[in-house]
């Protein structure tokens, strides 16, 4: 049975179904992309903990929404190159083995695509907005545009599926999840990376830390609460860490962000799975 996807309406939490919640942060205005949204809040679901923005959000995910990402070219976030690195550890064992077939779930401007090429797999790629469908499209990945992954794929067809900060952006997280274990093939690999909620910066910083997005972030997951999700929807966890991407001059600073990182409480999050 193909699991359906719930409409976001957050007043009840889409992931375990409780209508109780608590209000965490509370933003008279947040601005982002150019638009300024008033009163925001991101409330944590007494049930399973998971926090989400309030009012509901839409977003078409179109041509202004890439704009950003197409000016940076196909350059590569240190985060992705350790996400890969991540990957290729896991797949150690099959080393050596041709014809991977590589899924972006989100392939957004292509950058995830054109990388897991140069390392050798066969990529496509998937995408809700049509812009971003076309774009890689005419970068020569062969692309679907689609609001569900099992109306476009078989089960089992995919070795490595990767859904790269997508996973916090759409309505129902969890039948995200269970489309990407359908269409992955058995002992396949899962490269999921969204932000961490549980995070030393966000604690340090409060409203004013850069990674809310909520001009289209509709969830907050913790590493320990997406760990938590992927098992108990059949996943394997083989690594999960956090990244952060800050330089600072400060040497103590450094430590105290590198420490933070290696604990969990950095704002990145990178994890390999497998079924």
């Amino acid at each position: 049975m193909k699991p359906i996807e719930k409409p976001y309406k957050a007043e009840w939490c889409n992931i375990c179904n409780c209508d109780a919640w608590v209000t965490s942060y509370y933003f008279p205005e947040f601005s982002g992309r150019g638009s300024t949204f008033t009163n925001v809040s991101v409330v944590r679901c007494k049930q399973c903990g998971i926090r989400r923005r309030m009012p509901a959000l839409a977003d078409d995910y179109e041509e202004e929404y890439h704009a950003p990402y197409v000016q940076q070219g196909m350059a590569i976030h240190p985060h992705q190159l350790a996400h890969f690195a991540d990957l290729a550890t896991a797949m150690l064992p099959r080393f050596g083995e041709k014809d991977i077939s590589f899924l972006d779930v989100g392939c957004s401007t292509g950058r995830a695509l054109q990388l897991a090429k140069t390392i050798g797999m066969t990529v496509e790629g998937f995408d809700v907005s049509k812009w971003s469908a076309q774009h890689s499209a005419e970068l020569g990945f062969k692309t679907h545009c689609a609001h569900s992954l099992v109306n476009v794929y078989a089960a089992e067809s995919f070795d490595v599926v990767h859904c790269s900060h997508t996973i916090e952006h759409v309505a129902d997280p969890v039948r995200y999840i269970q489309e990407m274990y359908a269409i992955l093939k058995r002992n396949g690999f899962l490269m999921l990376a969204c932000p961490n909620y549980a995070s030393l910066e966000r604690v340090i910083f409060g409203r004013k830390w850069g990674i809310w997005c909520l001009d289209s972030h509709l969830w907050q997951f913790t590493k320990n609460q997406m760990v938590r999700l992927l098992k108990e929807n059949g996943f394997t966890v083989w690594s999960s860490r956090t990244l952060h991407g800050r330089c600072p001059q400060s040497r103590w600073k450094k430590r105290l962000l590198d420490a933070g990182a290696l604990a969990g409480f950095s704002d990145g999050l990178n994890i390999i799975a497998s079924k």
